[in-house]
């Protein structure tokens, strides 16, 4: 039976193999049969408080087993679940509660205060009940019902929340699935939050195939990354750059790598090459596939494995039922080869933006017949074959001695410098000029003569430093703003 609602994904799978591994966190292990009964035991307990059809639900909570259940849970009530970070600044907090309304808020102790200044009913994570046998009735909720409200920031001063319903969702699990080949008794580790939907849809894929879903943390990407991988025999590792830099780094220093790991995925930013060539230096039998997508449609793209050696930059073609255009400035599709701006077209696209029907209306414009087509703000290139080749946002495109430049160019050069682990470039603001930093093991003179054999002299930027760290936000993304006021 193909689910039309999130947790009927669950039911399924409970239905198959019921005593298969399906979460584990530090000790705890839960089987499949385990996690759709906590989902029951904890939609019993917010049916209880008066969540019903429609109702937001906030989570503010770590990467906790029982956040995965509230996924299921909220979904078998017909309400509307929105996971932020329990490290969410209180600025922005407040600005999501007042913007989602939800009904109940469930909260981290360390993050129950940051949120008790909600006019929702706010329960601590750990006020959550231990057992329950409950079995809550199914809701009249459909397809088309919202399950989610993703918030993401971007062009806008304040996080704006992506909709999503459940039939999108399951659309974009199902494609991924297909595409990634995730299998039964995987064992996927995410140390990604699952606030950020890249980690969040771990879950889901991992229940699609049968697989286990390792939780991890902060902590676990760090100094800890390759004896979780190993200790946890874990198969498949969702990726960005710093986090796959540092398996690289900890496996040459260990002088092993995790002989259970078969599948590195990576997406949010390019994975340089020289680290995908690096990764499977030190392990030759495993599988690097580069993704692209955005919130807003969840994946566009995902690439064969070990493309990078073939065709270098590509990001893959479309996901089945996926349509992607190249547009110019004027709206007007472009041919193969040229750059412009990505449209996307499919059953991925999410509905919207939450309560804001302007941004909507510009960035998911629709056709005579009621089509959306997502205007992404990205810039790329498709190549005779259905390829992307991903360029950049219209923010990371700036002038230099009168030249375009592409941030994203740059720093994917500035990786393939021996040395060097990560890079940003800062795009010129005011009076201060384009700005490349770098972490790794190598000097600024370094830096530019590795560069100049690999750029033209008027894509170098003007200011060019290595630094101790880059800084990164909770989904393990380098944070531009942060950096840009330490430099």
């Amino acid at each position: 039976m193909t689910p039309r609602l999130l947790h009927e994904l669950l039911d399924r799978r409970t239905a198959a193999t019921p005593d298969a591994p399906a979460l584990a966190r530090d000790d705890l292990r839960w089987t499949y049969a385990d996690l759709r009964r906590r989902s029951h035991t904890l939609a019993a307990w917010l049916a209880g408080r008066g969540v019903g059809r429609g109702d937001r639900v906030l989570v503010a909570a770590p990467h906790a087993p029982d956040t995965v259940a509230l996924l299921y849970a909220v979904s078998r009530l017909g309400a509307v679940y929105v996971v932020v970070s329990d490290r969410i600044r209180p600025f922005h907090l407040d600005h999501i509660l007042a913007d989602s309304e939800p009904a109940l808020v469930l909260a981290a102790d360390s993050a129950a205060e940051t949120v008790s200044r909600s006019t929702a009913k706010v329960h601590k994570l750990s006020e959550l009940p231990a057992t329950g046998t409950a079995e809550v009735p199914a809701s009249r909720a459909a397809g088309v019902d919202i399950l989610s409200l993703i918030y993401t920031s971007g062009s806008t001063a304040m996080p704006k929340a992506v909709v999503s319903t459940h039939e999108q969702v399951l659309f974009a699990v199902s494609a991924i699935a297909e595409r990634l080949g995730y299998r039964a008794g995987d064992r996927v580790l995410c140390c990604l939050p699952l606030s950020f939907d890249y980690g969040l849809y771990q879950a889901f894929l991992a229940a699609e195939a049968g697989a286990c879903l390792v939780l991890g943390d902060e902590g676990a990407a760090g100094p800890a990354l390759l004896s979780t991988v190993e200790r946890e025999a874990v198969t498949v590792l969702p990726l960005v750059p710093g986090l796959g830099a540092t398996l690289a780094r900890l496996a040459a220093r260990a002088g092993r790598f995790p002989a259970s790991l078969r599948l590195v995925t990576n997406t949010g930013a390019a994975l340089p090459a020289a680290l995908s060539a690096r990764l499977r230096e030190l392990s030759p039998d495993l599988d690097v596939v580069a993704m692209y997508g955005l919130t807003e449609c969840k994946r566009v793209s995902i690439e064969d494995p070990n493309a990078y050696l073939t065709r270098p930059g590509s990001a893959g073609r479309p996901l089945p039922g996926t349509e992607v255009l190249v547009l110019d400035e004027h709206g007007a599709e472009l041919p193969p080869g040229q750059v412009g701006q990505f449209a996307v077209r499919g059953p991925n696209v999410m509905a919207g933006y939450w309560r804001a029907p302007e941004l909507t209306a510009h960035r998911f414009p629709r056709d005579a017949y009621g089509r959306a087509t997502l205007l992404t703000g990205d810039r790329g290139k498709v190549d005779e074959d259905g390829n992307l080749y991903f360029a950049g946002r219209d923010d990371d495109l700036y002038k230099q001695d009168g030249f375009r430049v592409s941030a994203v160019e740059v720093e994917g050069a500035a990786a393939d410098v021996d040395g060097v682990t990560e890079a940003a470039v800062l795009p010129p603001a005011g009076d201060r000029p384009a700005v490349l930093a770098v972490t790794g093991e190598l000097d600024a003179a370094q830096l530019r003569e590795g560069l100049a054999e690999r750029l033209e002299p008027h894509k170098i930027p003007d200011r060019v430093e290595v630094v101790g760290a880059l800084p990164h936000g909770v989904n393990g993304k380098i944070d531009k703003r942060a950096l840009e006021a330490a430099l």
